[in-house]
């Protein structure tokens, strides 16, 4: 009841303003309209939903019956909301916008488990908004503040939607004149994430930053940029009791300064300053002046030094690196570039690093009577030299992405195990050994391979941050060489070529167990595009000290019809690996199937289809097989729609298997410019 007294009492308000402006349009002297609303839409919402997750593993469980479990959600919602924009006195002073919603709503939840059963059931009045308010748009002193509160369903292949309740508020006030810019911004954010097998599972992510930016344009051909930033993180992951809490002061400052004839040359220096506390706290102090000089059209060098001092897990780290690079271009069709680098590297009271390479890279593209021909060769060289007693070195931010079936192997041996540290991209999100990846030894190498159940999806990205055992007095010389051709037919064929190899010689005088490593990798392959439809083929060869493998890829792609009435496409990738010599010796058969089809019915009624399929064969490890099907009706005329949407997740692995099905059912009424009404 609580719920049904704030939409009357938003109603109200709503009216009561409407009444005013007509009053106002009524009277013979206009008064100033100290509020203003613009535009009101409106809207009923009802929202039902229900989902059920069942997680068995394959064999017994207590008192000789199979171990299963099953959650069950069921969830009810009667909203009213409104979109509304306006302003106070005049537009350029304060305007204003956003969504606001009330529900009534009504939950329950059961879990049936060899343990017993337990349900809950809760019924409550919920308010989502997202709103905005600016102060003097357009002025060189502005400012905003907003609120938002968001419920969100996030669909996940071959795994239960996730539900995710957005809490957070914020504002900036903004300095601007033609040469200076100062920012100031708070934002909290508060991410609550359920739907998964248990709800020990439940996720929960906060985020609050204090930001102030400065950017000043000196003359037109110097610049000045400063930036703090003030972070907390809190992070309460799925399947762990473990948090993970970290505070972070960041200072930045970049300047760019435009020298000699036509002001042509750059010199840019850019500072890092950061402190962190908490857990996994990494405190950094980088600077790096960097001159660019352009001697010609063609023809630019690059002179830059790199200073960094690293405290992290204990270790008290400095670096010096100086790079030269040099690029030319011959016409418009060959890009010669050339590195060398020089780096010291030394642990406190530890390890003394030396190192120094050198590279050159040719790209090539050429037109030709048959299409266009693109190459690209790159040759490098570099030595290290460890100086130490058997102690430790921190390697951070090593980027790999997780394919199926192949896992990732570190780029360095020896790895303290216990110091791995896998994020994503953005080093916010911290995964979990055993629920999203696991860690493999072979020998000084070390592996990783994602969960098939967590939150690594296929083909992610990941940082990777640990800390290796190094050896006393040891040199490691390694060359690479990197070697792709392609020639694309007008026709739409593109045969191609490619070659990775990389090859090490390792001499450690301490009798150090340290392998070298040595990777040959051909793929040679071809593609066909159409308007229609797309072919590819590709045999490949991975010649490795670690996990070594040969096999062939078959994808393609293809639009059977694509209309505005209809369309429908599927897709498909078919993979054999032959893993001989290696971890172990097995072979793996991947397929993966996709089947998109929409339907437009009538002017009023269309469908949604899809359906993604995998299947895995692992010679050793067993099979796996994942169903991802989302079939949905929408309905439309004039301001009413409404929606139904089944999904079906099924992820059977080889110790175990899940299912997940969920009904959605979405029917609401806009009432649009109320105002004009």
């Amino acid at each position: 009841m609580h719920g049904l007294y704030q939409a009357a009492a938003a109603l109200l308000l709503v009216g009561g303003v409407v009444r005013a402006q007509q009053d106002t349009a009524d009277s013979s002297d206009p008064p100033v309209k100290y509020l203003s609303l613009d535009r009101l839409d409106a809207y009923l919402e009802f929202e039902a939903d229900f989902s059920q997750t069942r997680v068995a593993q394959k064999g017994l469980g207590i008192g000789g019956s199979r171990a299963a479990q099953t959650n069950r959600n069921w969830l009810i919602e009667e909203r009213l909301g409104f979109t509304l924009s306006g302003h106070v006195i005049d537009p350029r002073f304060i305007n204003f916008g956003g969504d606001v919603a009330f529900a009534l709503t009504q939950t329950r939840n059961s879990e049936h488990s060899p343990f017993g059963k337990i349900t809950d059931n809760d019924s409550g009045v919920l308010l989502t908004y997202d709103m905005r308010v600016n102060f003097f748009q357009g002025r060189p002193l502005s400012a905003s503040v907003y609120g938002l509160r968001q419920d969100d369903r996030i669909p996940r292949r071959f795994q239960p939607t996730l539900d995710e309740r957005r809490t957070g508020f914020g504002g900036n006030w903004v300095y601007a004149t033609d040469d200076l810019t100062m920012t100031l911004a708070y934002d909290y954010l508060r991410t609550e994430r359920s739907g998964n097998a248990d709800a020990l599972d439940n996720e929960t992510f906060t985020d609050s930053t204090l930001r102030y930016d400065l950017d000043w344009r000196i003359s037109d051909h110097e610049r000045f940029k400063f930036a703090y930033e003030h972070a907390k993180e809190k992070q309460d992951f799925q399947g762990s009791f473990r948090s993970f809490n970290t505070t972070r002061d960041l200072f930045t400052i970049e300047h760019e300064l435009g020298f000699g004839p036509n002001y042509r040359h750059t010199l840019r220096t850019l500072v890092h300053w950061q402190e962190e506390s908490g857990d996994l706290a990494r405190d950094l102090f980088e600077i790096g002046p960097q001159v660019t000089l352009k001697h010609s059209d063609n023809l630019q060098t690059m002179y830059k030094y790199q200073f960094n001092r690293e405290r992290y897990s204990g270790l008290d780290i400095e670096t010096h690196r100086g790079d030269l690079q040099l690029v030319h271009q011959l016409y418009t069709n060959l890009t010669t570039t050339i590195d060398i680098f020089g780096l010291h590297e030394g642990v406190a009271d530890d390890v003394v690093t030396n190192q120094w390479g050198a590279g050159i890279n040719w790209q090539y593209n050429r037109r030709n009577p048959y299409g266009h021909l693109y190459a690209n060769l790159a040759i490098a060289y570099d030595t290290e030299d460890v100086r130490g007693d058997n102690g430790t070195r921190v390697i951070l931010d090593e980027a790999a992405t997780l394919r199926d079936p192949l896992p990732v192997v570190l780029r360095n041996r020896d790895v303290l195990q216990g110091t791995i540290v896998v994020t994503d991209t953005t080093n916010r999100r911290v995964f979990l050994l055993g629920v999203d990846y696991l860690v493999l030894r072979r020998g000084t190498a070390t592996l990783l391979a994602r969960v098939r159940g967590g939150d690594i999806a296929d083909n992610d990205s990941v940082l990777v941050d640990y800390l290796i055992e190094t050896p006393a007095d040891g040199q490691t010389d390694t060359i690479r060489v990197d070697f792709n051709i392609e020639q694309r037919f007008t026709n739409g064929l593109t045969p191609y070529y490619r070659l990775s190899f990389r090859d090490q010689d390792v001499d450690f005088s301490t009798g150090f167990a340290r392998e070298a490593d040595r990777t040959d990798h051909h793929r040679i392959g071809a593609k066909y595009e159409s308007k229609r439809f797309t072919l590819g083929a590709e045999y490949e060869i991975f010649d490795d000290t670690i996990d070594p493998y040969y096999g062939f890829h078959l994808d393609g792609m293809w639009r059977m019809i694509d209309g505005p009435q209809r369309s429908l496409g599927s897709s498909a990738r078919f993979s054999r690996l032959f893993f001989e010599g290696g971890i172990d010796d097995r072979n793996v058969t991947l397929l993966d199937l996709e089947i998109d089809h929409r339907l437009r019915l009538s002017d009023r009624l269309s469908v949604v289809q899809r359906l993604l399929y995998r299947w895995e064969d692992d010679s050793v490890a067993g099979d796996t097989h994942g169903w991802d099907v989302v079939a949905g009706l929408n309905y439309r005329v004039g301001d009413l729609s409404a929606e139904l949407t089944f999904e079906y997740d099924r992820l059977d692995l080889p110790g175990s298997e899940q299912d997940d099905y969920g009904v959605y059912v979405r029917i609401r009424r806009d009432i649009p410019n109320i105002l004009a009404r």
